[in-house]
This record gives structure tokens, sequence and C-alpha cells, in this order.
């Protein structure tokens, strides 16, 4: 089964994650990070795997020309739904990037777990880019991975054979995925023309709180989101945290 196949069996459970308090958490913590380097006003935006279009459409209300592509249609779909802010296309990134055109800012979030060749991904993105453009990219953390088995699934053998594994089973998606660590990934990046100009962690400790009815307490959540946005670019919070969320600016 391909990743747009395992998105369209699961994409009830992948929607309602997205609506919980820790999806909300994601989306914010990421929007805040990205945002400082948003300096200028109507910038066109390539949202590389948009799925229903949630930070596509945040940002096209900002007065934004975003593009949103995902291969799976039944995403499409629903983020075509919500409006006509964002212009929608279905396909494979890989498929269409010659042909895409550049952007000031490119988003690829959680992506390049599914795909089968990142550095390639990659490379095909920076032929998208504007010179001085903005990238944000963000991926699963394998020093997560290997904390989360140890002290929230309390599996110390499961946490064991996870050092230096980099394939991984997501219980919402329900398909393999492949994880990459910082140091691989900005690598990629510098070899594709970019300069690292940003690196954040997105769930630094609140994915390792299993408490998940405190979660839903929503003077509780704003005291933690303030947190999380203090932690998200400071060490060594942003190296365990479930997620990377690295600012990388083409190069001219």
């Amino acid at each position: 089964m391909n990743s747009s196949e395992a998105f369209s069996k699961t994409i009830e459970q992948y929607l309602n994650y997205t609506q919980m308090p820790w999806g909300q958490l994601f989306y914010q913590t990421a929007w805040h990070q990205m945002d400082p380097y948003f300096t200028l006003q109507e910038q066109t935006v390539l949202d590389i795997g948009c799925g229903f279009g949630i930070t596509s459409l945040e940002y096209a209300k900002r007065g934004n020309k975003v593009t949103g592509i995902d291969p799976t249609k039944d995403m499409i779909e629903r983020a075509q739904c919500k409006g006509t802010e964002v212009t929608y296309l279905c396909g494979s990134f890989e498929s269409m990037a010659a042909d895409m055109g550049s952007y000031n800012w490119i988003f690829c979030h959680n992506i390049l777990e599914y795909v089968e060749d990142p550095k390639l991904f990659i490379k095909h993105i920076s032929g998208c880019q504007d010179m001085n453009g903005y990238l944000s990219l963000i991926a699963h953390n394998p020093t997560a991975k290997i904390m989360k088995k140890a002290i929230i699934n309390k599996d110390p053998v499961a946490a064991l054979s996870s050092i230096g594994n980099s394939k991984e089973y997501s219980r919402i998606i329900q398909t393999e995925l492949t994880i990459y660590t910082f140091d691989e990934i900005s690598k990629w990046l510098v070899d594709s023309g970019y300069d690292i100009v940003g690196h954040f962690g997105i769930h630094n400790i609140y994915g390792y709180i299993s408490d998940n009815e405190i979660k839903q307490n929503e003077d509780w959540h704003k005291k933690i989101v303030n947190l999380e946005f203090e932690l998200g670019n400071q060490s060594p919070y942003r190296e365990i945290a479930r997620f990377t969320h690295i600012i990388a600016r083409k190069k001219t």
C-alpha cells in the first residue's frame, strides 16, 4: 500500500487527530515558528502534501497566494470544500515539480517520511524555490521515537531495538514510514542550495505527557502553548521534540 492509499483509508482518524488539542498545538507551534521569517506581504506559497488544507488556508487568509498539492484525492476534495482562497492540485509533487513554477515560500510538513528518495525530493523542492526564498520543513524526530517507546509505552525492549532503526509504523496512518535525523536532512538541504536559518522543535515535552484528559482543558492548553513556544527554539528541548522543524533559505 502506498502512502496515498494509506491516507485515504485512515482519513477520518487523521482528520480527528488534526482537530484534537495535540493536533491544534502542532499547527499553532509551526505557524509561530514560521511567522518571524514571513516579513513580506502577499508571498507566493507552495504547500507540498497540504492534506486538508489547514496551513494552506491559514496563510491564504493572511493575503498570500497559496497553492496546495497532495496525492490523496479525498483530502484535496475536503480541502476544496473550505473555500476558494487556495489553488489545490491533486497529484504527486515529484511528477509535477518541473511544471510547478517558482515560489517565495514552500511548506513541506511531515512528507519526507513517505517519499522513496528524500534527497532527490529536496532537490525538486529547491527547483521550485525562489532565490532567497524560504522553506519550512517539518519531520519526525528519531530521538523522540525511542523516548516515546521508553517513557509513554513503558517498553524498554522496543526502545532499545529502535536505536539505529530508521523505520517506524504510524498508528494514525497505519503505514510504515522512514525517519531521518536533523543532520541527514540538513546535509540534503545544503547540497540543494539552502542555508539553515532556523531549527525548532514541536511537541517538545507535550508529546511525553500521557494524560490526554488534562490536554482537553482549555486553560491548561493555553499555558502549555506558551511553554511550547518558549522551548521550541532552545536546546536541549528541540533535540528531544516529537517533530523537528527546519527553516531554510535558498542561497543566491
